[in-house]
């Protein structure tokens, strides 16, 4: 009998860099570099592609997400996960992705979003914990 684990390890194609995903005809091979965001919408996930395709699957946005490294995709909100290297632009509780879409920040995620985050110019400049 093989665990859940086995499971996700047989169907991931070059471990970290490609996935395979169904659609009507089969199963698609994408990178995962390719993936701008997934979506959850009930019981489904839609990945957002950076060719501006979107696929949709029948298992839920948590399990999918299993399957893309921490590294890269970051949760941001309960229905979002993003890949960090499509963000272009990050304005206290939303994200801009490079496909214009605006995607808010779950207020629990906010933190964690925050540290992921190398920002240079801000107006607090703390050193040490220590105003400057």
């Amino acid at each position: 009998m093989k665990t859940q684990q086995m499971v996700k390890e047989e169907s991931v194609y070059c471990k970290d860099i490609h996935v395979f995903i169904m659609d009507g005809f089969g199963y698609r091979r994408i990178s995962i570099y390719d993936v701008l965001y997934l979506e959850a919408a009930s019981n489904y996930c839609d990945i957002h592609l950076a060719d501006e395709s979107k696929m949709t699957v029948s298992v839920p946005m948590c399990e999918v997400a299993e399957y893309f490294p921490p590294t890269l995709f970051i949760r941001i909100h309960r229905s979002f996960v993003v890949n960090l290297g499509h963000i272009s632009r990050y304005v206290g509780n939303l994200v801009r992705m490079i496909d214009g879409r605006d995607i808010n920040i779950g207020r629990e995620y906010r933190n964690v979003v925050k540290s992921r985050f190398v920002l240079i110019g801000s107006r607090k400049r703390v050193r040490e914990g220590k105003n400057v």
